[in-house]
């Protein structure tokens, strides 16, 4: 790595920024992953595999304890989507990026440490509190994420800092993960008597962790400041609106910059999913058991952390969008690898290949779109690449979901994540980069300009 982008990285406001990702990282490998999803459909008859209805007043509708897991998912998923991009906008009005993440950091961590008061039976409150954590975690990675290009000078070092951002947050993630996988296992080593306790303890851990790790970021990185900061209040919220509605009006100018968020929701759509079915899957397909599939992730993470660094010498050998290409293609590999899986080695084998390309293709993802959006709408922006993020995490575990509860085998659902894979892969292809950011040169400048199809 050069000594001019080490020398940033080692900055202590971009060291901050890239720590949260440590902090929210443990949200994930925790709660979105594996303890929480085992625990839920522990809580479920026949651990996920027998059926249950749900319902609201009148209206109910049949599922499994799996497919009930990718609904919740995907509903938190759209929620955040529909208000991630009016919450950005809100943001840059108002020029509260960081306070605004400080909020979704306090109400998730909190509804996080909730998830402990979740008994044996009550999967209706477990859903509930998950649902809500989530939707402020996901809310808080549009703030997070807007920070990131006041941070960096140019594409190669938003590459190299958002790439490290993802590395850290698998260190940090996986370290937490680590201490939870001993607490669940040996529950006597930490004064514990009862399993289910250590369990629910997991989530007062990632709680608090979540909060603490958060405080560097909050205190050492600079915000952009707003042209015409106005005060919070409900008249900026219908400007907000308003100013959304004139952005969606000149898309056309960043004709490049949506067709990438296109291809963004397609693939994402595909790996978001295998992150999030992936346990569920192979708790109730192959019976997996819980220490095994924690290990697992755990392998996940120490391997991202390596990975993630490697995408940054590829993409500075390939050029970025070929590297999440190269992601891409590996990622359909790993659908259809799960699709014949059958047996907890095979498992394991799908995890490394999980750790090996993932943390470097979302990360390339973020850092592709960040030098395409214009000055001084990072956080608008953000939201929308935050809705679309929700929009194909959403479609995912919905898709999953459908297809599991009609044809009663969850591998013909697994299998049809390949086709967003291949989908989005297509559309990034024909993505003109060069085009799209002299539009974003353009738009800076006061300039009109049309963006050409063809690369």
């Amino acid at each position: 790595m050069p000594a001019m982008a080490l020398n940033r990285l080692l900055r202590r406001d971009v060291a901050s920024w890239c720590l949260y990702d440590w902090a929210n990282s443990a949200y994930v490998t925790s709660v979105i992953t594996v303890v929480l999803p085992v625990y839920f459909l522990s809580l479920t008859p026949g651990d996920g595999k027998e059926s249950l209805r749900v319902g609201l007043g009148s209206w109910s509708y049949q599922t499994t304890g799996v497919a009930l897991w990718s609904y919740i998912t995907g509903f938190y998923m759209l929620a955040a989507g529909i208000a991630a991009p009016i919450l950005g906008a809100v943001a840059d009005q108002t020029g509260k990026r960081k306070k605004s993440l400080a909020a979704c950091v306090l109400v998730g961590a909190l509804l996080t440490l909730s998830l402990f008061l979740v008994t044996p039976g009550r999967y209706q409150l477990c859903a509930l509190l998950f649902a809500a954590a989530s939707f402020f975690w996901a809310c808080g990675n549009l703030f997070y994420d807007a920070l990131l290009p006041n941070l960096c000078p140019n594409d190669r070092e938003m590459d190299a800092v958002s790439t490290t951002g993802y590395a850290v947050g698998y260190l940090g993630g996986g370290l937490l993960l680590a201490l939870n996988l001993m607490m669940v296992q040996n529950p006597a080593w930490f004064g514990l008597s009862d399993p289910l306790i250590a369990t629910r303890l997991v989530f007062v851990t990632v709680g608090l962790w979540w909060m603490l790790f958060s405080i560097p970021m909050l205190l050492f990185v600079q915000e952009q400041a707003s042209a015409n900061p106005v005060a919070f209040s409900w008249r900026c919220i219908t400007s907000a609106v308003s100013e959304l509605g004139r952005t969606l009006g000149h898309v056309r100018r960043y004709r490049q910059l949506f067709r990438l968020l296109l291809a963004f929701i397609f693939y994402n759509t595909g790996i978001g999913s295998v992150i999030v079915i992936a346990v569920p899957f192979a708790k109730s397909e192959l019976g997996i058991s819980t220490s095994t599939l924690i290990g697992c992730v755990l392998m996940i993470q120490m391997l991202g952390f390596p990975a993630s660094f490697l995408f940054i010498g590829l993409a500075r050998s390939l050029g970025t969008k070929r590297s999440i290409l190269v992601g891409l293609g590996c990622y359909v590999g790993i659908v259809l690898f799960a699709y014949r899986m059958t047996s907890p080695l095979e498992f394991w084998i799908l995890g490394a290949l999980v750790g090996l390309v993932q943390g470097g293709t979302q990360a390339l993802s973020r850092s592709l779109y960040g030098s395409m959006i214009p000055e001084g709408k990072s956080a608008e922006f953000f939201g929308f690449f935050s809705i679309f993020n929700k929009v194909g995490s959403f479609a995912g575990p919905l898709a999953f979901g459908i297809v599991r509860d009609m044809t009663d085998n969850s591998r013909l659902a697994i299998l049809v994540l390949a086709a967003f894979l291949v989908v989005g892969a297509v559309i990034l292809a024909s993505v003109n980069l060069d085009a799209g950011r002299k539009a974003e040169r353009d738009g800076r400048s006061g300039k009109t300009t049309q963006e050409p199809d063809a690369q």
